[in-house]
């Protein structure tokens, strides 16, 4: 089977709370929360109010930083002989964009120092390196790096009689 030499991946959290999901959550722990807070109160243990709000912020900063780390992601685009890598937030562009020959890029999956450390899965070209899929799973970042080998492979197989009959129109 020919594996195809035009090809996108995009790799991203697995994350799945949306935003009107992290409303609820706060919400629902704002009634549990601040009711037995004011219970509290009621009864002369009104120190604990205080403490309820400052609870309750640190909810809100935890949802607000798991939601604006759910949006990163990172696209490898094989084009022909180039490989680009754009690496970002969605709906804010591409912070880093690098452009590189197919040929030259290898694929690196590295053990980590200790036992029981993550893998690092890295594309290299030359002097350059560039890390992926740090948000992905060990086993994860193994299946990445196969089939990176795989598309990078693929693209060094073609040859001027592939090119020529990519080129070619079709007779049939």
């Amino acid at each position: 089977m020919k594996a195809p030499r035009d090809t996108r991946l995009v790799i991203g959290p697995n994350a799945s709370m949306t935003l009107r999901m992290a409303w609820v959550v706060m919400g629902i722990m704002s009634v549990v929360s601040l009711g037995i807070a004011v219970m509290f109160a009621l009864q002369g243990f009104w120190p604990i109010l205080p403490f309820a709000g400052l609870e309750l912020a640190a909810l809100g900063v935890a949802l607000w930083v798991s939601l604006k780390r759910n949006r990163y992601r990172e696209v490898i685009v094989f084009d022909g002989n180039r490989v680009r890598i754009e690496c970002g937030m969605t709906g804010e562009g591409a912070r880093l964009s690098v452009d590189w020959a197919r040929s030259s890029t290898r694929v690196l999956l590295e053990q980590g120092i200790h036992r029981n450390d993550p893998t690092a899965l890295s594309l290299n070209n030359g002097s350059r390196r560039l890390t992926l899929g740090r948000c992905l799973t060990d086993e994860d970042r193994e299946q990445l790096a196969a089939r990176l080998r795989e598309l990078i492979l693929a693209g060094w197989r073609v040859g001027p009689l592939e090119r020529a009959a990519d080129a070619a129109p079709d007779g049939n």
